[in-house]
């Protein structure tokens, strides 16, 4: 099981490295369109599996590129991606560089201060991640305390925690992390992982040695931010038409059952 973990952290620094190449060929095929009309130009990391993610060959795909493509199709719009590390997209998109961000973007209070967001185009229920062979954790009741959560830096991770700590009345320890850390929880260095059931669903089945707990009462709703300027709120107004449109012809089920086996466009009944 660690022989397979640790391979799984070599492929984790291989794929950083892949990155750092196909970002190099996305800018060269940016600077080549320099000028071009009806240009969204959307940031991603290119880490998250069935949402957005990067093969070996540097092409993308994944639910949130299918979206986008076919909001491009049906607005006219030549999508253009810029794949790069997460707190770099931010930076940009608030100075005009970027559009909008497109890899699960879930709206939050803090966000909402600095952007305006699309019609919703996913829902997600957060789940919890702990490993198989953790004995102390056979069920979300046996959170305690003291127990380590992992918090990704610079995301909505510590509303989440917040929200956990209330629904359980318990005080989790926080664990922060620059980029993904689910290894760190199939290792034991860490107890618990927090990420919606879509994420949840696809790690357990690539990562040995993961368990999901139990899911919580806290829904994510997925939105793309666009800045409150001119040209963000033009944008907006055509994305959140697209995805309405794609929300009513079943065009978004239709793509999240093919890459979740299951439909998030819509808004679960409490």
């Amino acid at each position: 099981m660690k022989k397979r973990i640790l391979k799984l952290l070599v492929l984790s620094i291989a794929m950083l490295g892949l990155l750092v190449g196909c970002s190099s060929k996305e800018k060269s095929k940016e600077n080549s369109n320099e000028g071009s009309e009806k240009v969204i130009k959307v940031g991603c990391e290119a880490t998250t599996p069935g949402w957005i993610q990067s093969g070996v060959d540097c092409k993308l795909t994944g639910y949130d590129y299918d979206v986008w493509n076919e909001i491009g199709k049906r607005t006219g719009y030549k999508i253009e991606y810029k794949v790069m590390e997460w707190d770099g997209m931010w930076a940009m998109l608030q100075d005009g560089r970027l559009d909008s961000v497109g890899e699960q973007i879930s709206i939050s209070p803090e966000r909402e201060e600095k952007y305006n967001f699309s019609e919703p185009y996913a829902y997600n229920v957060y789940c919890l991640l702990a490993a198989k062979d953790n004995e102390k954790l056979k069920s979300m009741d046996d959170l305690k305390s003291g127990m380590s959560i992992s918090c990704e830096t610079n995301t909505s991770d510590e509303t989440i925690v917040d929200a956990i700590d209330k629904e359980y009345g318990v005080k989790l320890k926080r664990t922060y992390y620059d980029g993904m850390s689910v290894q760190d929880v199939a290792l034991g260095r860490c107890d618990l992982w927090p990420r919606a059931e879509t994420s949840c669903n696809l790690t357990v089945k690539e990562v040995d040695n993961l368990k999901i707990l139990g899911k919580t009462n806290i829904l994510e709703t997925n939105a793309y931010p666009f800045t409150k300027t001119e040209r963000g709120e033009e944008l907006n107004k055509v994305v959140s038409k697209a995805i309405k449109e794609m929300k009513d012809d079943g065009t978004l089920k239709e793509l999240s059952q093919k890459w979740f086996s299951m439909d998030i466009s819509k808004k679960p009944a409490k």
